[in-house]
Order: structure tokens, then C-alpha cells, then sequence
């Protein structure tokens, strides 16, 4: 099972069916399947309340659970950058779930929050987002997403020469992450980024980080450029703001999200 954004399902799907062998059977289950994810620090004592499964499940780790009265597929992960979980079930047990879990969490401080919420949330990760950061026009040493492939094993895959030919070479550019002294507009997506007078970059998403009270924003510059703290320039509504690369997370070193 492939879990990803809602809204990319076509693209994923098309994909599957362009490159499908043989005796292989796609299915789409994305009006099939709902669920929420519970985030924060109190995550994993909220989950141990509504189900009997309490064995340890690493970051990235995936288990079938029975949450409340619900088959559930539960998985550690969180977008939102904080301890988490995403818990996908049976439309038709939605409404169960969310009773089980909001009445186990009410005094745990349980709080409903939604996407908008979750975009800036994380922004303070410089986790990127599918269509923004992550499209099929940029490569994976690109987007830093080629810590995920395993260039060494002996299958052949699509794209894995085009990916040992890139990392022999080096990309030419990189996604890196700026704070913004923005004025009363923050960095939507496609603005340009200024160097020594010159364009040489672009905005691939930002906005505004509730947790550090700063406009921030993701986009690509030439990789000789990048370095931690460069000034640059991002432009914004016809004005352009001051600046900074900010490379390390602006929440948390990972501990929070992996513990």
C-alpha cells in the first residue's frame, strides 16, 4: 500500500498504470480509506488508551491494530515535525474512531487541528510537500529525497542510472531553507530569489512559522552558493525582502519526532 497525498492520487495512479507488468493488479482505495493522526508529545500514551497493542513502534515503523472497535493501519510518522501517528481505517468506522480517540485524549489536552495547521507546522521542519518541493521536475539529490534510495543494491529500477550518474557529478542546485523579513505578505510559492543583483533562485512554498513568530520559506539556489546564513534577497509582491538561509530545523533536532 502507497500512502500519499489525497490529492496526488491521480498522478501516483497514472504512473502505477503506465509502468504496471504482467499480473499486476492497481487498486485506488483513497474513498475506501480515512482516519486521523494524533501529534505531540503525549501521542503514544493517547494511543496505549485505545488499543491493547503496546508494543514499541519505531519511527516509519507500520502496524495493523484494533483502535476503540476499528481495524486500523497505524503508522509512526507525523508531518507535523512533533511525536506522532497516522491511524487509517475503514470509512465507514470514521466516526467511531474519532469518538474512541477524543474521548480517551480530552484530558491529555487533545485538541482538533487541520491542513492549514499542519503547513506550518511543518515549515518549522523544512519538511517539503508534494507538488511544492517534491514534483517530478526536480531529482532527488535535488530535494535531499536521495538519503532514500538504495543505490547500491543489484535490481534495476527506473531512474537509478540517471541517480548514480547525478551523484557521481554533484546536483546543480538545491532545496535549502530561509527566514524571511517579510512585511505583510509571506512567500506563496514561485518568487524570485536575488543575489549580488541577479535572479539566480526561485520559492518553492512558505509562510508563516506560529512557533518562532517568522516568515519562512523553501527554495532552490545554486549548490556553490548555499551556506548557512548567505543573505539573499526574496521577492515578494513586487518588493524585495532581506533574507537568510537557515539550514537546521527551526523545531526540534529529530529527537521529539523519533523517540
Amino acid at each position: 500500500m502507497l500512502t500519499a497525498s489525497y490529492g496526488a492520487q491521480g498522478w501516483h495512479l497514472r504512473w502505477f498504470e503506465s509502468h504496471a507488468e504482467d499480473g499486476m493488479r492497481i487498486e485506488n482505495i483513497s474513498d475506501t480509506r480515512t482516519g486521523f493522526q494524533i501529534a505531540g508529545p503525549r501521542a503514544t500514551e493517547l494511543l496505549h488508551r485505545v488499543t491493547r497493542d503496546h508494543a514499541p513502534l519505531r519511527f516509519m515503523d507500520c502496524r495493523r491494530m484494533t483502535v476503540g472497535m476499528a481495524d486500523c493501519l497505524v503508522q509512526r510518522v507525523s508531518y507535523t515535525g512533533d511525536l506522532g501517528y497516522e491511524i487509517f481505517c475503514d470509512a465507514m468506522s470514521q466516526r467511531h474512531l474519532w469518538h474512541v480517540l477524543w474521548e480517551a485524549g480530552r484530558d491529555l489536552g487533545l485538541r482538533p487541528f487541520g491542513m492549514r495547521a499542519m503547513m506550518s507546522l511543518r515549515l518549522d521542519k523544512w519538511f517539503g510537500s508534494w507538488g511544492r518541493e517534491f514534483s517530478p521536475d526536480y531529482t532527488p539529490a535535488e530535494t535531499g529525497l536521495d538519503r532514500f534510495l538504495r543505490l547500491d543494491k543489484t535490481a534495476d529500477f527506473i531512474g537509478k542510472a540517471a541517480a548514480l550518474a547525478e551523484r557521481a557529478r554533484g546536483p546543480k542546485r538545491r532545496l535549502v531553507p530561509f527566514v524571511v523579513e517579510a512585511a505583510d505578505a509571506d512567500v506563496v510559492g514561485w518568487e524570485p530569489i536575488w543575489l549580488d543583483g541577479a535572479v539566480v533562485g526561485w520559492c518553492t512554498s512558505g509562510g508563516f512559522s506560529h512557533w518562532t513568530g517568522q516568515s519562512v520559506a523553501q527554495g532552490f539556489l545554486p549548490t556553490d552558493r548555499i551556506a548557512d546564513g548567505l543573505p539573499v534577497e526574496i521577492e515578494i509582491l513586487g518588493e524585495r525582502r532581506p533574507a537568510r538561509v537557515h539550514l537546521a530545523p527551526l523545531w526540534d533536532d529529530g529527537g521529539r519526532m523519533r523517540a
